[in-house]
């Protein structure tokens, strides 16, 4: 397979955190509120929400920012960052939050809108990170962000909100009144971002006799000039959208595709040599509105005959343009409830409620026919470690294949813990599927620091790195395993590639992060990473 390779200096570390030279850094936004102004803070919602400064409630000082008369989540302070995006800026967030009205603890959302040098798209919004308040306390909230390299971008703004509900589900808990002081912003010293390390082994070269080990990316990692992709470049050898693929984004209106961020990631795909998933064909999540509407009258949902069109257009259309260029497809993704049988539609299943079961038929044969080489999988979560779903998607499967539907592969998506599920477990659930006579594929692999949703906001220590380690190199040990039995595919993906850029940061608990991938947020290997390639060393290692 063909590889580019690049070399770059490293970044000077100390014990694993990044130095920054404070000097060549530059404060962009830098308010107390002391001189009784907004200092460039305006309200998102126009007309009835409102900003003002007051003394009676302060963090430092005498002043502070009051958010008031908010009646959607989205609603709250914005300020302008940059005319210029850069790519791989860094800026440093750091500011005082305080709320004394509903719950006791309660999540706050810092956001960035984008704007575009094509003045008449429409701007993007980002949820950088959540973070939890203490109600009646004054909270210190911290974080990083870096820009996306995306060249049509132009300004960018940051803001602050409650997490988004659509208007109509919003209770009075999220229109509370907050505020906020001591807000400071610093853009950090570009000449000290930090960047992939090269003099390194390659993570793909180690398994290439064995299976491709893939990521999972966004569309403002693939940028040649960035390091998150000579960190690609280097490590993997097949690409896949972590939300760029999603029916929301591909086609926001009926008739209408936008296919600019999944062929930036597809276009970086093919000019590195690498393999090419699309996930996903069809899901429960994501979707745009539109979908599941009469388009006569929205407020009733589409017939049955409406809908099993739009899904067949939307298959095939993707699917022929990209035939013979992505050669993996998650046809179906997560169709199985976490109670019993199929997702329905209080689980947010809207295609079983209204096309019923064969949907799901449906959409492999409607695959087939646009693709006849692609490899089709059926993608789920949580069966490693829940002998009901497995048993279930097993049942699912074997049905499938009894029909002559053309299934080529069970996707584990394979998001665990340090603790669960065992490495018996997924020896079992590998060999259940195999015997069905379809490949099993890693599809969306990471490893939670977390072994519970309630589990409380901790370092990644030491120790707890070594536990990791350890987990990824005895799990990788049956994959290879498995490999050589023939029941496991050819691909193993990574879901995310550095620490950073984990979906697992904020979820599903506001303001705590994760640590479940090879390489941390400056992109520098960690002790599972070289559980993997070159176990010795890393001291502690079985």
């Amino acid at each position: 397979m063909k590889r580019l390779h690049m070399a770059f200096a490293l970044l000077f570390f100390i014990t694993g955190i990044a130095v920054y030279a404070q000097s060549a850094s530059v404060t962009v936004v830098d308010s107390n509120f002391e001189n009784g102004n907004l200092d460039g803070w305006a309200p998102r919602g126009d007309r009835e929400e409102k900003l003002e400064i007051v003394k009676d409630i302060k963090h430092g000082g005498t002043s502070s920012l009051h958010v008031f008369n908010r009646s959607k989540t989205w609603h709250g302070p914005i300020h302008k960052l940059t005319d210029n995006a850069v790519a791989d800026d860094i800026y440093s967030v750091s500011l005082w939050i305080y709320y004394k009205d509903g719950p006791a603890t309660g999540a706050f959302t810092f956001s960035i809108e984008r704007s575009f040098k094509d003045a008449s798209k429409a701007h993007a919004y980002q949820n950088v990170t959540s973070f939890q308040a203490k109600k009646g306390e004054w909270t210190e909230f911290k974080t990083e962000y870096t820009v996306g390299a995306d060249p049509t971008q132009a300004g960018i703004w940051v803001y602050f909100e409650l997490p988004y509900k659509e208007d109509n589900l919003v209770q009075p808990n999220d229109k509370i009144d907050f505020w906020v002081d001591d807000i400071r912003i610093v853009k950090l010293d570009p000449a000290l971002r930090p960047k992939a390390e090269q003099n390194i082994p390659n993570l793909s070269e180690k398994w290439q006799n064995y299976f491709d080990i893939g990521a999972a990316v966004s569309a403002d990692e693939v940028n040649f000039s960035s390091q998150q992709a000579q960190l690609l470049m280097k490590h993997f050898t097949v690409l896949v959208a972590g939300n760029d693929m999603k029916m929301e984004t591909v086609q926001p209106r009926e008739g209408s595709f936008d296919w600019a961020p999944a062929e930036r990631i597809i276009d970086f795909g093919e000019m590195t040599g690498m393999r090419l998933r699309w996930h996903p064909l069809v899901w429960h999540s994501q979707n745009p509105a539109w979908l599941f509407q009469d388009k006569a009258n929205p407020a009733r949902a589409v017939s049955k005959d409406v809908l099993n069109q739009r899904l067949k257009t939307y298959i095939q259309t993707i699917m022929r343009r990209y035939r013979n260029r992505i050669e993996s497809y998650d046809v179906v993704n997560e169709v199985l409830s976490d109670t019993a049988g199929l997702r329905t539609g209080s689980e947010g299943n809207k295609w079983l409620d209204i096309l019923g079961p064969e949907y799901i038929d449906n959409a492999f044969r409607w695959a087939r026919e646009a693709d006849p080489k692609a490899q089709l999988v059926i993608n789920e979560y949580g069966l490693e470690g829940d002998a009901r779903k497995r048993q279930e998607m097993y049942n699912l499967v074997k049905g499938l294949k009894d029909r002559k539907v053309p299934v080529d592969a069970v996707g584990l998506q394979m998001h665990i813990d340090i603790k669960t599920p065992t490495v018996q477990q997924i020896r079992e659930t590998i060999e259940l599927f195999a015997g069905l006579g379809v490949k099993v594929i890693i599809t969306e692999m990471d490893m939670s620091i977390y072994t519970s949703p309630s589990e409380a906001k901790k370092e990644a220590t030491a120790a707890i790195l070594l536990e990791q380690a350890q987990r990824y190199k005895d799990i990788f040990a049956l994959l290879q395993e498995e490999s050589r039995k023939g029941n496991l595919g050819d691909m193993v993906v990574i879901w995310g590639t550095s620490d950073n850029t984990s979906w697992k940061n904020n979820f599903p608990v506001p303001g705590r992060t994760d640590a479940p991938l090879l390489f941390d947020p400056r992109l520098q290997s960690k002790p599972a990473f070289w559980g993997l390639v070159d176990p010795g060393k890393v001291r502690g290692l079985r």
